[in-house]
């Protein structure tokens, strides 16, 4: 049963395509959405959801519903075709991989970063190699800092693998203790580990062990092997136009959080863990399954609606509303992954979003869905506490919009004095601004704004940055933004 839904909003029509309903009740199920997110839309000032939802119940697919533009500057609306950054829900693929590498005895869980990288060590000798297992490195229990490889990696543009071993080596401290502290370290370092230890790319190791198996067919850590039409772009208004932007590139799709995927291949992987791997035979045993979706490591937290408990191989585990939920989130301004399961009520849920202040967004629909579909008596009351905390986020969306318009109506003239290239060394690469005031840092392309002769933002639209000029006899010798600086060539 398919059926199409369109509704107005600022007199520019939003087309859903490609919805499907199982039977009456997911009908049912998707009429109510509509009426959710037009209460959304009327509690955000009439702005309009973008976002795509997949169901999986009793091991089927059961609903699934598209709203609004994957890309609104082309008028592509979301569909199956659809091929979203999901950020850190990355995390559970590269789980998962690690998972299915174990079981093959390729790299083993219990082996040790000394095992497959032998002879190197770190600067700060109090990180030993030899005591930090794989396991820990995908349960963020490694105790380690190092910020620079992930700012590289997710942002600026990783330049090799041999670059990423240095970053490591010296720019790596020991923390505290090895207790549960999330980041994106780990599985960085894990996927480092399995091109050198393969040699490989990790984006092709995964690519072979895990979704040509699943039938994945549309993930891809490479942007360059998506197909550029079905992309979706985080949506930005933040400069008084809205604009379709996506800044990531093939080497900063970390498998922290790199990977494009679509609604449908995210179903196919929840069926294959709510099924115990039946739903693909021989690729891991419902025992090791059950291992990776466990609370391997505790944790303590509360985030949106989830108590937090526990951390597996990419998979985190939390109570909601009285059920046991298995769960892997993921932001990155705007777009916004939701990916979740119910393993005793046969419930699996997807939900990906892109418009920047609606991050809570995937969440709140996510958790409307299985009260729905679990009848719980304060689904309503959720729906209130869920929609108040999405109003937080859009109204700080909103003041960021606002300093940046601030900056804007200040209309000052381009310094030209600050146009030419600023070293930021290994800890920050190059930084280069033109005579029109834009900005390209690796990956990230941007504007600046300034506030005064020597302050302003750079609007990177995915992240803004303040920004000052350093003097020397009042010529310019380099430029910080926020904790990063950079020499001026």
């Amino acid at each position: 049963m398919f059926s199409a839904l369109s509704y107005s909003s600022n007199n520019e029509k939003r087309n859903v395509r490609n919805d499907y309903y199982k039977d009456k009740a997911a009908k049912k199920l998707g009429d109510s959405l509509d009426v959710l997110l037009n209460q959304v839309r009327q509690s955000l000032g009439g702005k309009a959801p973008d976002l795509t939802i997949g169901v999986v119940k009793d091991g089927r697919v059961f609903l699934k519903k598209n709203y609004g533009y994957s890309n609104p500057e082309t008028k592509t609306p979301f569909s199956d075709r659809t091929q979203i950054y999901i950020a850190s829900t990355s995390k559970s693929l590269t789980g998962t991989l690690a998972a299915i590498l174990d079981h093959k005895d390729i790299i083993k869980l219990d082996g040790t970063i000394a095992d497959y990288l032998p002879g190197f060590n770190f600067d700060d000798q109090k990180i030993r190699p030899g005591q930090i297992t794989i396991r820990s490195l995908i349960t963020h229990t490694h105790g380690i800092k190092n910020n620079d490889a992930v700012v590289w990696s997710a942002f600026i543009g990783i330049r090799s693998t041999e670059q990423l071993l240095e970053l490591l080596r010296k720019r790596s401290t020991a923390l505290p203790d090895r207790s549960f502290s999330y980041s994106n370290l780990g599985s960085v370092i894990y996927a480092m580990i399995v091109e050198k230890h393969l040699g490989k790319p990790w984006q092709q190791v995964m690519d072979e062990q895990l979704f040509q198996p699943l039938g994945m067919k549309k993930t891809t850590a490479y942007v360059s092997k998506a197909d550029a039409k079905y992309i979706s772009y985080m949506i930005d208004e933040s400069e008084g136009k809205l604009k379709s932007v996506f800044d990531k590139a093939d080497n900063s799709m970390s498998a922290a959080g790199g990977h494009l995927t679509t609604v449908n291949d995210l179903l196919k992987y929840l069926q294959f863990f709510m099924s115990g791997g039946n739903s693909v035979p021989g690729i891991l045993s419902k025992e090791e399954i059950a291992v990776a979706t466990s609370a391997i490591v505790p944790q303590k937290n509360r985030y949106q609606s989830y108590e937090r408990s526990g951390y597996g191989l990419g998979w985190e585990q939390s109570v909601f509303n009285g059920e046991q939920l298995v769960s892997r989130f993921g932001g990155y301004s705007g777009i916004s992954s939701h990916l979740s399961f119910m393993k005793d009520q046969k419930i699996g849920i997807v939900v990906l979003s892109n418009k920047k202040g609606m991050e809570a967004l995937p969440h709140l629909v996510a958790n409307y869905i299985y009260n729905s579909l679990l009848n719980k008596g304060n689904k309503d009351n959720i729906v209130g506490e869920n929609l108040a905390s999405l109003q937080k986020n859009f109204e700080s969306d909103l003041l960021e919009t606002k300093e940046i318009s601030d900056v804007m109506n200040k209309k000052m003239t381009m310094d030209q004095k600050l146009s030419g290239q600023y070293d930021g060394a290994e800890k920050s690469g190059t930084m280069e601004i033109n005579s029109a005031g834009e900005v390209s840092w690796g990956n990230l392309k941007g504007q600046l704004h300034l506030q005064s002769d020597s302050t302003g933002l750079i609007n990177f639209r995915t992240m803004i940055r303040s920004f000052s000029v350093k003097k020397e006899n009042k010529v310019i010798v380099g430029v910080y933004s926020n904790d990063r600086y950079f020499k001026r060539l």
